[in-house]
């Protein structure tokens, strides 16, 4: 387990691409087993992204399942997530006009605008409700499990308000190097007449994903330690189906014993259009769960 974890921890910043994101997830879970076909759990789960260097969600769970046959189990489940948003900056635009107040058209009859500055929002916190129904099901040929899970995933993002930067009045280089004296202020390699803070309001919204998710485990004869990996699609169901995530795992699940298990992987997340999660994602994912 040592080595696979010396492994994960040394590929997965090899692997990143420019724009890419590297993260470590980690969590503790305890779980009961009430009957011999229901089951309660809670967990805590703690994220740090940014390579490293932002502490950007804490997640609170509960969940229980139904295990009528020994291939085929439902789950529900409720997340309370307090889930940091990085600082962002956004160009801002303005539809340039002529004397009678019309839009000024380029050669080919398109509207032409011209760049105003910057609405730079800071980092905050935000709550989220998070509801899930599951059916999984599973069957072993020879060592291997092949196991398909499909979940719907509702999530309620509660409102907040950020403190916002407005930065107006762009200042050509020339004019700096030919001795401007008024007023700088600078936005990344911009520099700005005027700045002025803001409160911002975020509203609440809602998303409905169908996550659909594809393992396969391997049982190594007289070892505690089974690998694993996993494909898994999250399909924005207000947008048709449409895929906005897939997320890639490869690990290990190291039994201590009956009660105390751990688990590590790499976890390789592809984003096409998702609010939360612009970048594309490596990250190392290390938890412990305790069953009794």
């Amino acid at each position: 387990m040592k080595k696979l974890l010396t492994a994960l921890l040394l590929a997965a910043p090899l692997s990143l691409h420019a724009g890419d994101d590297f993260g470590l997830w980690t969590g503790v879970a305890v779980q009961k087993d009430i009957s011999k076909k229901f089951s309660a759990e809670a967990s805590l789960d703690f994220r740090a992204e940014d390579k490293l260097r932002r502490a950007a969600r804490w997640d609170l769970g509960l969940g229980a399942s139904y295990k009528p046959f020994k291939f085929l189990s439902f789950g529900v489940g409720y997340d309370y997530i307090y889930q940091q948003v990085p600082s962002e900056a956004k160009e801002k635009w303005e539809l340039r006009l002529d004397d009678d107040d019309e839009p000024v058209l380029d050669a080919d009859g398109a509207p032409q605008y011209d760049f105003k500055g910057y609405n730079l929002d800071h980092a905050f916190w935000r709550s989220k409700h998070r509801f899930s129904l599951s059916a999984s099901g599973k069957v072993d040929v020879g060592r291997f499990t092949f196991s398909l899970r499909e979940r719907y995933q509702y999530t309620r993002t509660l409102g907040t308000t950020c403190d916002r930067d407005k930065y107006r009045g762009p200042i050509p280089p020339e004019m700096l190097q030919g001795g401007y004296a008024g007023e700088v202020y600078e936005c990344g390699d911009q520099a700005f007449t005027t700045l002025k803070h803001e409160t911002d309001t975020k509203h609440a919204k809602t998303s409905h994903y169908l996550r659909s998710r594809i393992g396969i485990d391997y049982n190594i004869n007289h070892c505690p330690v089974d690998p694993f990996a996993s494909i898994e699609w999250y399909n924005n169901l207000k947008e048709g189906l449409e895929l906005n995530k897939q997320r890639i795992m490869v690990g290990a699940e190291w039994k201590i014993t009956k009660k105390h298990r751990i688990e590590a992987a790499y976890l390789y997340q592809s984003t096409h259009g998702d609010d939360d999660d612009e970048a594309d994602l490596h990250a190392i994912t290390l938890s412990y769960k305790f069953k009794f």
